[in-house]
This record gives C-alpha cells, structure tokens and sequence, in this order.
C-alpha cells in the first residue's frame, strides 16, 4: 500500500493502528546535514525519516514556501508571478502588493500596500486578488509534483497564508485588528477578495486531482487565540467554511494549519468540515484534545520543537517522543510529527533520536 493510502485510511479512521509520520525541515541545508550524517541522499533520507507527505504550492505561493529552490522561482517568474522590486537587488513583490527578500529563507512580508485604507477609501476599491485566468500555468510546479510523488506519497497543495494572515499582511497585523473593531465592513471586504481567491484554488485543487485539501491560518499565539471566539465566529469561520466546503464536496478531507493555543475554536472548525490539525503544539492539552475530539479529528504534530527538540537531550526527546505517541496516537488519528518544521539551530543527533522513537512506535527496525 502507498504512502498516501495509508495516511488517507488513517484520517477516515478506515486504520486505526497505523502512525504515519512527517519530518519537515525549515531548510534544505539542514535536511542534507542529517542526510549526510546517516550516508543518504536526500530521497533516502526521506524514506529514512519515514515521512508520507510532499507538499507543493501554486507559483502565486512559491515566494512564501520555496524562494530558495531556483527551479519553481524560475517557473514563477517566467509565468510574471512575481515581479523585481526596481533599486533592491534580492528584493521581489508578489501579485497581492506584498514584499519579500528571496534570499532570506523565510516569509517575511515587507510591505503593507492597504496599509492606509481606513483612511483612503480608494485603496479597497481599486484593489483585487492576482489574476487567476490561467490555471494551468498557475498550477504548473504542483502538478509536476503530483505527477512525480503521487503514486506513492500524499501530495498537499500548499493552503498557508489563509484569509486572516494574507489580510493582515496586506493592511499590517495593528491596522487590520482596528478594522475589525472599529471598520468591520472594510475588514469584511477585503476578506472577501481574498476568500473568493480561496475558493477559486480549491475547486482547481479537487478538480485536478490533488487527494487532499489544506488550508493555513495562525489563529493563535502561545497563551491565547488572536481574536475573541464570538468574533472567530462572526468574521472568520463563514469565510473558512466557504474553501471547506469545495473540499468537502469533493470528496476529499481537509487539514488545516493553526499554530497557537486554539482550543475554543476547534469544536466550530471540526462543525465546518475539519480532519486534520496541523500542527498540534504543547501550549494545548495533547491529553484533553485527544479525549474530546479523537474521535472526529486526526492530529498532526505534537513534538515540541521551541523547547523539547531544540535544547532537549536525545535520552527525554526520545522518552517524551514515544509518551506524545502513546496519548495522540491511541486508537490511531496521529501522524507523528514535530510541532513545527525543523528549525536549523536543531541538532541532528535531536532529530535522530525524534525517528528512533517514531520507528519504535512502529514497530520498525532501528
């Protein structure tokens, strides 16, 4: 059986004692240092680290996912998914406004073009989402991918930089929470825009093929949720139901990405058609959300990388791995996985001892 069959049997609860497992890495150098410590190459080391997922990315999300893979910037800026910024060397726009440095790695944005739109009413009425006309040059890199990995691992089509943080992006985090409290219907509208972008990626994503929908939003920070739960509910979930709701009709599950102390908002989000959370992180309960929702959701991470894999010891990384397993995974509904990708200040020996565990919890040889 594939990779991708048996992690699907496990979201529809159809294998209830399979763990598949995931180890992302925030960067390609510190995949091909653990790589190069084990003598694989990079394939191997992804068989080695018993990962089931690839994940891919429309050229619109190339710059926020993979900037450093030259191949798919090659592709995006061939299609005009994004443009030189004139006087910044390295520094690119995207097609929504917003401004990144391609050599940083990362995805910090730069620019907040609807910055001034509570005062400037002609921002939000000139604006609109990039231009969509061509899907099939849009969806170019990800369905080589599909074609590439599809017959083996689960291919997920990149969702992160949802509704709420492309629209705080946009307006810059303070601007955009006073529209929600002081201009909600400007807040509305350009949430909107966004959402119908969304949902038009979505309908391409079932109708090409792709066998799961995913869709990102960091709803949370450490302690708490963003915004209130009554105003999660008010602005928020109508919007995410809406992209939901094309997987779901689809016939296909949908994992979403929050990372924070979500908690009051799952019951709504496991209400609007939710399988998978990603990532699980230890700021919640591993204990009280596999007690109250194992029974209607899969759970996607759980390993602390802020603390536990970062400065941790192999010894207790190795212990407290296999003890998240024990809670998360009884009854099946996990895929072990750290709570984040593998930041490069994580040692490789820290990252050895996470896939012992998971190869134990297996059952497989170590």
């Amino acid at each position: 059986m594939t990779r991708s069959q048996l992690i699907l049997d496990v979201i529809n609860k159809k294998n209830t004692s399979y763990l598949p497992s995931q180890c992302t890495f925030s960067s390609r150098s510190k995949k091909m240092e653990t790589a190069e410590c084990l003598g694989l190459t990079e394939d191997e080391v992804d068989v080695y680290l018993g990962n089931h997922i690839k994940f891919t990315a429309i050229l619109d999300d190339i710059i926020q996912v993979d900037k450093l893979d030259p191949h798919r910037m090659k592709a995006a800026r061939e299609a005009g998914r994004y443009l030189d910024v004139p006087g910044e060397d390295g520094m690119i726009y995207d097609l929504w406004g917003m401004k990144y440095n391609v050599n940083d790695g990362g995805y910090f944005n730069y620019c907040h073009p609807l910055h001034n739109c509570d005062e400037d009413d002609s921002l939000l009425d000139n604006y609109h989402a990039p231009d969509i006309t061509h899907m099939d040059s849009l969806f170019s890199i990800a369905e080589e991918d599909l074609k590439l990995y599809g017959a083996d691992f689960l291919v997920e089509l990149s969702g992160y930089n949802g509704i709420w943080e492309k629209a705080y992006q946009l307006t810059e985090i303070e601007q955009f929470m006073y529209l929600l409290a002081a201009e909600p219907e400007k807040a509305c509208r350009l949430m909107d825009i966004i959402c119908e972008y969304k949902v038009e990626i979505a309908k391409e994503t079932v109708k090409r093929g792709f066998p799961i929908g995913h869709y990102g939003d960091d709803l949370g920070t450490q302690i708490s949720t963003f915004v209130s739960e009554d105003m999660f509910v008010k602005y928020f979930l109508p919007r995410i139901k809406k992209v939901f709701r094309v997987f779901k009709d689809g016939g296909i599950p949908v994992q979403m990405h929050s990372c924070g102390k979500i908690t009051p908002f799952i019951p709504h989000l496991i209400d609007a058609g939710l399988d998978v959370l990603e990532p699980v992180q230890t700021c919640m309960d591993i204990q009280f959300l596999k007690d109250e929702y194992g029974k209607y959701l899969t759970f996607y991470g759980g390993i602390d990388t802020q603390q536990l894999l970062t400065f941790d010891t192999p010894e207790h990384i190795y212990e407290e791995t296999l003890r998240t397993i024990d809670i998360l995974g009884k009854g099946g509904g996990l895929i072990i996985a750290p709570s984040q990708e593998v930041m490069n200040n994580v040692p490789v020996e820290n990252i050895l001892a996470f896939i012992k565990a998971v190869k134990r919890a297996r059952g497989e040889e170590v």
